[in-house]
């Protein structure tokens, strides 16, 4: 059975970010964690530095609304249009915006072309932005055309997640032996209706094989990889004690927090091997040894 992308959900960002609510988020780690979704970014107002490298996300349209966003690390992913970081030209606050090895990335001038429409960047791609930069940017850079919903994202209309397929003026091709499909109108990718429609007869399986182990499980990020990341956003390496102590938090606010935790939890918990479960064992035991 094929591994079906994961879609970031609000459980598992309390669960690993180990805030309150949404929120209090201002720093997400979710670096190759095979996700496709990220719509709950959202619901996020106060994100500052979002790192999702490695991962199958397509779209930027889920960070239109996050006005405190000052640094964004998206490498390694499916964004496919250039005209997607139109979603990104009113974060005025964006600084370093880390866009390559996307599909997009291989346009020709891309560099001087999102400079150009995203003026403020003082870093991109890793490297700082001269003054050359700029004078090539208003020399060379390309003017995108906007998406059709830019304004309904903008505006905090549209509330699901968005995507844009084909480049400007370009038309998918299709096969007239194929069912017909029919296009969204927020975006340009077709619907297949054939497959909508025969969702109701299709019959659970008694016995179904279960998926690989999700990198999106909250309890799979260890001492190392939590440092990986640390690294890649130019922080300090953590010792370890950092990772495994909890923080302590209002009283008022912990029922909720251990409430979402718990359920991420319980539920991700039965993907993990015995030597996995060890590791969390000898965690708890642990951090229940330090209270008493």
């Amino acid at each position: 059975m094929e591994y079906e992308e994961e879609k970031l959900t609000e459980g598992l960002v309390l669960a690993r970010t180990r805030a309150v609510d949404l929120e209090g988020v201002k720093k997400l780690n979710f670096w190759g964690s095979e996700i496709s979704d990220i719509s709950v970014v959202r619901s996020m107002p106060n994100l500052e530095v979002c790192s999702v490298s490695v991962n199958s996300i397509s779209t930027l349209a889920d960070f239109a609304q996050c006005k405190q966003l000052t640094e964004l690390y998206i490498r390694k992913n499916k964004i496919e249009n250039l005209s997607e970081i139109f979603y990104l030209k009113n974060l005025s606050r964006l600084r370093n915006l880390w866009l390559a090895d996307n599909p997009c990335a291989e346009r020709k001038n891309y560099r001087a072309t999102v400079l150009r429409t995203l003026p403020n960047l003082q870093k991109l791609d890793n490297v700082a932005v001269s003054d050359e930069d700029r004078t090539e940017a208003d020399d060379s850079g390309e003017i995108l055309t906007p998406p059709e919903n830019l304004e309904q994202v903008l505006n905090g209309e549209d509330q699901g997640p968005t995507e844009n397929g084909e480049e400007e003026g370009v038309e998918s091709e299709t096969n007239d032996e194929s069912p017909k499909e029919e296009k969204s109108p927020h975006t340009d990718k077709p619907t297949d209706i054939s497959a909508a429609s025969n969702i109701a007869d299709i019959k659970p399986k008694p016995s179904p094989v279960r998926p690989k182990q999700s990198l999106l499980d909250p309890v799979t990020l260890n001492w190392e990889e939590t440092n990986k990341i640390r690294e890649e956003l130019g922080l300090k390496p953590l010792p370890f004690e950092k990772i495994t102590t909890s923080k302590p938090i209002r009283k008022s606010a912990e029922k909720s927090r251990n409430a979402h935790v718990l359920q991420a939890v319980l539920i991700l918990i039965r993907e993990l091997d015995k030597d996995s479960l060890e590791i969390v064992n000898s965690a708890t035991q642990k951090m229940l040894h330090s209270d008493t």
